[in-house]
């Protein structure tokens, strides 16, 4: 009768925490990761974005199927991440796995990928071995997102190549959270932040800066602007508002490479006073490559662009000055005649100084690969200001040297080791910095009283809150372009024709540091994140088949059978005393 009564009450006990523990998680969303990378967790800004979703959004995947184990990783990481988001979206998100080949009937199937093609996916061609035959498939890795009657297409397989290799699916798996959480920030936002890029002073023209700009144009609006002493070409005064009202969100000034007006300049001031952010990429130095080319030398002089008394008085100093360094980007040198060829080496350029993540902990830095700068300058912080914060965001490495201006630039540098630049280095060189405050106008002290009092300008002495980014190098934003065929076809930006491929994330440094200035931090914080890919040894895979299968199935069973001998056994003795 006691035991009877110690059954019930265990019982009753059980199905009361059973009871509790369904209603508390009814109410709260609990989780617990314990993997490494926190793989199963998002961001905090991503779930920030998913609660305040003020509509229903629903997402259909479409790389879903019969395909190699590789892509089924990546299908399962895709719905890890789906069910993140729909658990913190409070019911306003839901999605679907849908098989393209499905129907099983070839005309159906075309049809799906033309209108999978119009919608703006695009497929991927894989090669994969099946039972000692090789296949070719096309998939589809990529999601349409659907929100009040609009479509919005979002590519999860960032692949420079139609075939995909293990690095390209690991990358698209790192950066899930991030393409999702930036699809559905578009689709949803209201409004585009936009962006003016500044010309008219010999910046870097388009071409040459496309890459960079396709990049942003995913997210902001760009739009090409020259000043030409038009006072509103910037900003404009509007009748009701005391200040002036700026025409874009942020300003790029990329490589200006003739004298800048005064007028320009305060033009480019008060739209700093007035919140505008700036990104600025500077050679502080001219130089001529064709000599180098030609001559394996050449000179590098003082690029005046009237712009460094400006800077200083924001609080950074562009020295006119070459930084090298011992950790740089290789490039071939011809080394003289071979035969009847010529004789080809590969060496550091010291004059393309490579910053590494480990030496730029910055968010806007974190987990990137190498950013490689040509011929960069440094920054000093001047001009004190207890309303203005500096923060370094690029160094040189501990063995870097800074040469003044005018400077011998010499391939001949090309022949020191590691001894020339540990005696008598200059290590932490800074290269590229970040402002933020309240900064004095330009113009405080040499404006006419007449413009300075005129109440349609809306002249401000003192800037509102905002920021504005320093890179002492112009070429971070260079792309090479392709002049083949019948039209230029610009070159990825980081593009390495030593590797044949992409491998500097100047792209990523540069959308991050605009996503910083926008406010866009959210999108920075995602895209640092990394997990690592554990892939499977196909070939030990393949050596071992038949006895992974075995105990696969085998084990499993004998462990259930185990556990229930052991629990009848244990009974058996428990009630037979």
């Amino acid at each position: 009768m006691h035991t009877k009564r110690n059954d019930i009450i265990r019982l009753v006990t059980t199905l009361g925490i059973v009871v509790l523990g369904a209603l508390v998680l009814s109410v709260k969303f609990l989780k617990f990761d314990l993997t490494e990378e926190n793989r199963h967790s998002l961001t905090d800004a991503t779930v920030a974005m998913l609660d305040s979703l003020d509509d229903k959004i629903f997402i259909r995947c479409y790389l879903h199927g019969d395909f190699p184990a590789e892509f089924k990783k990546m299908e399962q990481s895709i719905r890890e991440r789906l069910e993140e988001f729909r658990d913190y979206s409070g019911g306003m998100l839901d999605y679907e796995f849908i098989d393209p080949y499905e129907s099983g009937d070839d005309k159906k199937t075309k049809e799906v990928f033309r209108a999978l093609d119009e919608k703006g996916l695009r497929f991927s061609n894989i090669n994969f071995t099946e039972n000692g035959t090789k296949a070719t498939k096309l998939i589809w890795p990529g999601v349409i997102v659907q929100y009040r009657n609009k479509e919005y297409p979002i590519q999860l397989l960032k692949s420079e190549m139609p075939m995909a290799s293990d690095a390209m699916i690991n990358n698209s798996v790192n950066n899930l959270e991030y393409e999702l959480a930036q699809g559905l920030r578009k689709i949803t936002r209201p409004k585009r932040p936009s962006i003016g890029v500044l010309y008219g002073h010999r910046e870097l023209d388009a071409l040459h800066m496309a890459d960079f700009l396709y990049g942003l144009q995913e997210s902001y609006s760009i739009e090409f602007v020259k000043i030409d002493s038009q006072l509103n070409a910037l900003s404009e005064k509007v009748e009701g508002y005391e200040r002036r009202i700026n025409r874009y969100d942020a300003l790029i000034v990329a490589g200006p490479d003739s004298t800048i007006s005064d007028r320009d300049l305060l033009v480019m001031d008060q739209y700093i006073m007035n919140g505008g952010k700036v990104l600025w990429m500077i050679d502080a130095l001219r130089m001529n490559m064709d000599s180098l080319q030609d001559d394996g030398y050449a000179m590098a002089v003082s690029n005046e662009m009237n712009l460094y008394p400006m800077l200083f008085n924001y609080g950074a100093r562009l020295n006119r000055s070459i930084v090298i360094d011992y950790q740089s980007a290789p490039i071939l040198l011809d080394n003289g005649p071979m035969g009847t060829g010529r004789n080809m080496v590969d060496a550091n350029f010291y004059y393309a100084p490579l910053m590494l993540s480990p030496n730029n902990a910055h968010p806007i830095c974190s987990n990137l690969d190498p950013i490689k700068l040509e011929f960069a300058g440094s920054i000093d912080s001047v001009n004190p200001n207890k309303e203005v914060r500096k923060i370094k965001l690029l160094q040189s490495s501990e063995l870097s040297k800074e040469l003044k201006a005018p400077v011998r630039v010499d391939l001949d540098l090309m022949s020191k080791g590691q001894d020339y630049f540990a005696a008598n280095n200059q290590p932490n060189r800074m290269m590229a910095m970040i402002l933020e405050g309240r900064f004095p106008s330009a113009f405080k002290d040499n404006l006419t009283p007449t413009l300075r009092n005129d109440p349609e300008f809306g002249f401000l002495e003192k800037g509102v809150p905002t920021s504005m980014i320093v890179i002492a190098d112009a070429d971070v934003a260079y792309n090479e372009v392709d002049m083949r065929g019948e039209k230029p076809k610009p070159i990825a930006l980081g593009y390495d024709p030593l590797f044949k491929r992409v491998i500097y994330d100047n792209k990523e440094f540069l959308l991050n540091c605009m996503n910083y200035l926008l406010d866009d931090q959210a999108l920075i914080s995602v895209r640092s994140r990394a997990i690592t890919l554990r892939k499977l040894n196909m070939g030990k895979v393949e050596q071992m088949r038949s006895s992974i299968k075995i105990q696969n199935t085998v084990i499993p069973i004998a462990i259930v059978l185990l556990l229930g001998a052991i629990h009848f056994f244990v009974r058996k003795r428990r009630w037979t005393r």
